[in-house]
């Protein structure tokens, strides 16, 4: 099978229990590559568990989970040593000082030039580029955590709470770079919101879940992207 085929994930039965309560059950389910995928649901119904399983942070008490046809690698400890081209993004957190160019830079080097022309050259966001990080607010802090995810060149990219802390303006910009990071570098991005609107214009195929159960999927763009669900 040619390796763009390959599902990135491939779920088979899974479940996981927190003591007698079921977190997430679901039969079967394919993420394929080159595609955004939302999860969408309210609190308490799953979204959290889903992302944690899919960025090897927790157990299952049953079925499988295949990364490139393959479960996860586990250190000695038995502990799942996560790909890093899997980069997983919450919150608005970021453990530097200095100004927006410096962490680019650093991060970066040359590329920082382009990073500022595709995302800093705004009206709405050139301010920051010479701002300190101590001083933006937390939707400054989310932009530069998304960028530095997107330009991190990741296999996959899981956002949970996608939007938060976005005017609709800076919501429009990511859900294009991010359909553009999937179509044309074949990036698989996994976006999980409690508010449909905020993932319907970015995404593909949209999860529903209800109670830790896949509930229904739908699908955005042409039939030839591809979802199965059996």
């Amino acid at each position: 099978m040619n390796r763009i085929q390959i599902p990135i994930f491939e779920l088979k039965n899974i479940l996981i229990s927190y003591g007698d309560k079921t977190a997430l059950k679901i039969r079967n389910f394919k993420f394929h590559r080159g595609t955004v995928y939302g999860i969408a649901g309210p609190l308490g119904s799953g979204k959290s568990t889903f992302l944690n399983m899919l960025r090897g942070k927790l157990d299952l008490d049953d079925g499988e989970l295949l990364y490139e046809s393959n479960p996860f690698k586990k250190n000695w400890r038995g502990k799942i040593k996560l790909p890093e081209e899997i980069i997983y993004v919450k919150g608005a957190d970021v453990s530097s000082g200095g100004t927006v160019n410096q962490f680019f830079t650093s991060r970066f080097q040359d590329r920082s030039k382009q990073i500022k022309k595709q995302y800093y050259s705004s009206n709405n966001s050139a301010n920051e580029w010479e701002a300190s990080i101590d001083s933006l607010s937390a939707g400054q802090l989310r932009r530069l955590n998304l960028v530095t995810a997107i330009e991190s060149d990741p296999k996959v990219l899981i956002i949970d709470d996608y939007g938060i802390n976005f005017d609709d303006s800076t919501l429009r910009e990511f859900n294009k770079k991010l359909s553009h990071s999937a179509r044309a570098r074949g990036v698989t991005i996994i976006l999980s919101s409690s508010r449909i609107k905020d993932i319907s214009g970015a995404v593909s195929v949209l999860l529903s879940l209800d109670n830790g159960h896949l509930a229904k999927v739908r699908s955005f763009k042409k039939p030839e992207q591809r979802s199965s669900r059996r």
